[in-house]
């Protein structure tokens, strides 16, 4: 893969913009790079150069660096801060699909991608818990598909999700068994797994014969609707929308007034990876009495949760410090609520709130807009 990308390796100047600190409506580009001993290959350029002599065989592939390798979110603030124009985000997949390729990944990678396989779960088995009671599959106009993290552990968002296309009438199923879209494999370099892991999801999700997918999880908006068919080679011709899309033509005009001071984090792959800005702020802002605040970093600026990318199952800690970092900047501009569309944001934040000490609900975009539907 990196191969294809040698061209794209060079061009990078080594102007070290993706280690400046401090630009205007940015604490930092590399989220991870100020909670890592500051290596130049715990940041992009350093990741770059070290790209480069593997695809050129100069270097031997160490567990040290492997570790700089998957200490990356792949958040891409680097790629949107690259004055070059390097893509960075491409590079560093293209590596890790390599790597994997040579059976160089982490072993809790590894892991997960074991997990999947047996469990069709990213967390492995339910913990004592038999597999959700899956009733006879229907045809539904819409199908939701809550991904690994969500139907463990964000149930709160599950439920939300269901009271409220319940309320709005909608002819709709959730799939409440495990079934993983892949994308935890994808991200990790693991493509041929990620793809059996599709094809399995698939097959459980057309047992419904859904006219449209709707999602809260970004990852699996972007691998059902781009990587599945442009690059895994699927098509299941089914309409893909991520819950920001599908609900603003639903709920204009019908929700209660909500007084509370909301900020909107961007989740890096709604965001930075699909350009999704305006749609989820746009529908907070159909909720009266709503006021919606930004953060010191935000839209292309926007600081990662710190979650991606592998990084909050392999590095725990680090993944932690990133989330309060970005929970501060929540703080600082005096909201209540700090709201996103991400599983893995949203479980990271609610990880990390109370370690930075700090007064501020984590909510979901649904939560909010089921809220304020009541």
């Amino acid at each position: 893969m990196l191969e294809k990308l040698m061209q794209q390796l060079y061009q990078c100047s080594r102007c070290g913009f993706c280690r400046v600190w401090e630009w205007e409506g940015v604490e930092s580009v590399c989220p991870t790079y100020p909670f890592t001993p500051g290596w130049e290959s715990q940041y992009a350029r350093g990741r770059v150069r070290l790209a480069r002599a593997t695809a050129e065989g100069e270097m031997e592939i160490t567990p040290a660096m492997l570790e700089h390798v998957y200490q990356c979110t792949l958040c891409r603030n680097c790629e949107a801060h690259c004055p070059v124009g390097v893509p960075l985000g491409e590079i560093f997949h293209a590596w890790r699909v390599d790597l994997a390729a040579a059976g160089h990944n982490l072993p809790v990678h590894r892991q997960i991608a074991e997990n999947v396989a047996e469990h069709r779960s990213l967390y492995g088995p339910r913990g004592g818990r038999k597999d959700a009671e899956v009733s006879e599959p229907r045809k539904v106009s819409v199908l939701y598909f809550p991904g690994c993290t969500t139907i463990r552990k964000a149930r709160k968002v599950t439920k939300a999700t269901a009271d409220l296309l319940g309320k709005l009438g909608v002819d709709f199923a959730v799939l409440e068994e495990d079934a993983c879209c892949g994308y935890p494999l994808y991200e990790t370099g693991m493509v041929e797994q990620a793809k059996e892991a599709a094809q399995q999801s698939m097959e459980r999700i057309k047992r419904y014969d859904p006219d449209i997918i709707v999602t809260t999880c970004p990852s699996c908006y972007r691998v059902f609707r781009y990587i599945y068919p442009e690059e895994l080679g699927i098509e299941h011709g089914i309409e893909v929308l991520h819950m920001s899309q599908y609900l603003p033509e639903l709920v204009k005009g019908k929700l209660s007034g909500l007084p509370v001071r909301v900020t909107w984090h961007d989740p890096c792959v709604l965001g930075r990876h699909l350009g999704m800005y305006e749609e989820p702020r746009e529908l907070l802002r159909l909720v009266p009495e709503l006021e919606l605040v930004e953060m010191y970093s935000n839209r292309e600026n926007a600081q990662c949760c710190g979650a991606g990318g592998g990084v909050m199952a392999a590095f725990d800690a680090i993944s932690s410090e990133v989330a309060q970092r970005r929970l501060k900047q929540a703080a600082d501009c005096e909201a209540a609520v700090i709201s996103t569309s991400c599983p893995a944001c949203y479980v990271n934040f609610q990880r990390a709130v109370s370690k930075a000490g700090l007064d501020l609900e984590v909510k979901d975009l649904v939560e909010i807009i089921n809220e304020a539907l009541e």
